[in-house]
């Protein structure tokens, strides 16, 4: 039921993200296509990719890094044991794997309504519904629930695969140099941000063994983890050049 939890709560977040995404993306880049202005569509499309990736990327990281602090935290208590906290968290990490795949799966999708093409998105979906379902039935045979979690994985990569190669073929995927700065940065500054979550999630364990022995000392962990991850990658944002600390505090206050 936790692992059935989890997946659900996944795609409702990946449909509001997509859904947000679209209402920004969709009419910036229609309006660009419409007068013609590349440079103006090129910065909107990139921007959706630094904000869509610049989120889905630390937050796969840190599901995937914390899936055992997150599902020992949350249910283990009563009859869920320390072997069903095993058992969720291996789910929960391999679904965070696609979650990138996902999130840029949305944008892609923006980018192909704004250009009023809307069989394409679906097409891509269908492809992805396709590689979940085949993926599923060769690897819960050996993998169990985990591989039924990878293969829900794999089918954002699938879709946003089969999509991206079908929109760059018709040459409306753009990229501007200040995007193609900053996107590795922000795979950079998700990599800091895990080992900083991995060391002293390591750290932890080993000084307060306790921290893992009841409910109160795992989310405690994990909220002090959370809040580790969360300035490691802010800070290293800022340090890279990515974005200063003033324009995400200022962002993050805006959405609170």
């Amino acid at each position: 039921l936790p692992s059935t939890l989890s997946m659900r709560r996944t795609v409702i977040t990946e449909a509001i993200a997509s859904l947000r995404i679209a209402a920004v993306i969709v009419p910036r880049i229609a309006s660009s296509a419409a007068a013609r202005d590349d440079r103006a569509l090129a910065a909107a499309q990139s921007r959706a990719y630094e904000v869509a990736l610049g989120l889905a990327l630390p937050a796969a990281a840190a599901f995937a890094l914390l899936a055992k602090p997150i599902a020992g935290g949350l249910f283990e208590h009563g009859a869920f044991g320390p072997r069903d906290t095993v058992a969720v968290a291996a789910a929960l990490a391999a679904i965070s794997a696609g979650l990138p795949g996902h999130v840029l799966e949305k944008v892609f999708g923006a980018v192909s309504f704004a250009h009023e093409d809307t069989r394409t998105p679906m097409f891509a979906a269908l492809c992805g519904l396709a590689a979940a379902i085949a993926g599923g039935v060769l690897l819960f045979s050996h993998y169990g629930h985990i591989g039924a979690a990878a293969a829900f994985a794999a089918s954002g990569w699938v879709g946003a695969a089969v999509l991206g190669t079908v929109l760059y073929r018709r040459g409306w995927l753009w990229l501007d140099q200040e995007a193609r700065r900053r996107l590795p940065r922000i795979a950079a500054a998700t990599v800091a941000m895990g080992l900083a979550i991995g060391f002293s999630a390591l750290a932890v364990v080993r000084t307060f063994p306790a921290a893992e022995t009841s409910s109160f000392g795992r989310l405690i962990m994990l909220l002090t983890l959370v809040l580790l991850g969360l300035i490691i990658y802010c800070a290293a944002l800022h340090v890279l050049g990515v974005a200063k600390l003033r324009e995400i505090t200022s962002e993050m206050s805006s959405r609170v």
